[in-house]
């Protein structure tokens, strides 16, 4: 069986460390950013790709006739909350881009990983009568193998 090699490469302690306080930096710098949880963000106006533009016509409006809006309207929170939403999509982009990568590396490393695992199981099962200790090794990776049997529903 051919070796598969998707991914290939080591990370160590002191990368790990550079990356997350690289990534505490990021997170530093973005102060403003808010975590709502799942029950909170059903409260809340959702807005798709298809609204960006009515919001686009709002932000084009009240900038050019803020007058039209009552008092108690807050015009420049409205600016502020449509500029911080075009700003932070580039780096959204980027973000995605890399958590993207991360989890395709972490994927191809996990499968290279368990395509060679495999090739080892082949091994103890073909030593495991060979090798003291060998058969306990495949029992137990044998587990991982067994079908449960499922009960056909009853005809009615």
């Amino acid at each position: 069986m051919a070796a598969q090699n998707l991914a290939s490469g080591t990370v160590t302690p002191e990368t790990i460390a550079s990356v997350t306080e690289s990534i505490a930096a990021i997170k530093a710098g973005l102060p403003m950013l808010v975590i709502l949880q799942p029950k909170q963000k059903k409260e809340f106006v959702k807005v798709g790709n298809t609204y960006l533009p009515f919001i686009e016509m709002g932000y084009e409006t009240v900038r050019d006739h803020p007058n039209i809006m009552p008092g108690v309207f807050d015009v420049e929170e409205f600016k502020r909350d449509y500029q911080l939403a075009k700003d932070l999509v580039p780096i959204l982009n980027q973000l995605s881009e890399l958590t993207e990568s991360v989890e395709d590396t972490i994927f191809a490393a996990n499968s290279d990983a368990m395509s060679a695992a495999l090739e080892i199981y082949a091994a103890v099962q073909s030593n495991k009568d060979k090798i003291p200790g060998m058969d306990t090794m495949a029992g137990k990776m044998a587990g991982f193998f067994k079908k449960t049997r499922t009960i056909p529903p009853p005809k009615q």
